[in-house]
């Protein structure tokens, strides 16, 4: 049978209303006592699982150290063997050490940014003067957008190394001298700056097939 409010006498309404308000009040109590649960658990857990994965972190950390004192001897020897010099050792980004029967290998290395001193400006300016200068016809047009390509920064306003090394490969196809001592320019003031270190390893599974050794949480 509905209930209907039009036949309530004021008091029966009365009772009605705070009844409604009391159930209400009662359930937004609950509601306010299960996120503070939920706030509590969260926190709670967030912590435990941050102290575990810091101390994870940490010793990947030591490990990734060990790695690199590790092969300290072996670097030094490959140095001398192959006679390598210091600026060559710095230069190269990566070491790759593999078993004689290629099963395993262990790789390590620098993560390197492109970065430029302050005379790259004078060698885009004499690029772009040479640009100037090209007869306005079709072919000439090609070449200086391939050019203005290969000179364009990347989202960060940074000269992409690769692409400095494409343009001085197509200088010296080109055979201009005024071309080719303005892209040396650039290339001389290339400072690439090492950031952080990493540990890679591969190893070959029992169907020959080249896998990777997971180091890092997100490729486990």
């Amino acid at each position: 049978m509905e209930l209907d409010i039009k036949n309530l006498t004021d008091e029966q309404r009365r009772i009605l209303k705070a009844q409604l308000e009391a159930e209400e009040k009662a359930q937004k109590e609950k509601e306010r006592r299960e996120r503070e649960t939920y706030e509590q658990l969260k926190d709670a857990q967030v912590r435990v699982t941050f102290r575990e994965l810091q101390n994870i972190s940490s010793m990947l950390e030591h490990a990734k150290l060990k790695v690199f004192r590790d092969f300290e001897a072996i670097l030094a020897m490959k140095k001398e063997l192959f006679g390598l010099t210091e600026d060559r050792m710095l230069e190269q980004e990566s070491h790759t050490f593999t078993t004689s029967d290629g099963s395993m290998s262990i790789i390590i290395g620098h993560n390197v940014i492109d970065s430029w001193d302050e005379t790259v400006s004078v060698g885009i300016q004499k690029v772009n003067q040479w640009l100037t200068r090209l007869a306005r016809d079709e072919e000439s047009a090609v070449l200086v957008g391939l050019i203005r390509d290969l000179l364009k920064p990347n989202k960060d306003g940074v000269l992409k190394a690769n692409r400095i090394l494409d343009l001085s490969k197509k200088a010296s196809e080109l055979g201009d001298p005024e071309l080719i001592e303005a892209v040396e320019l650039i290339r001389d003031a290339y400072r690439p700056t090492r950031t952080s270190t990493y540990v890679k390893a591969r190893y070959v599974d029992e169907y020959g097939r080249k896998q990777w050794l997971a180091l890092s949480m997100s490729a486990v």
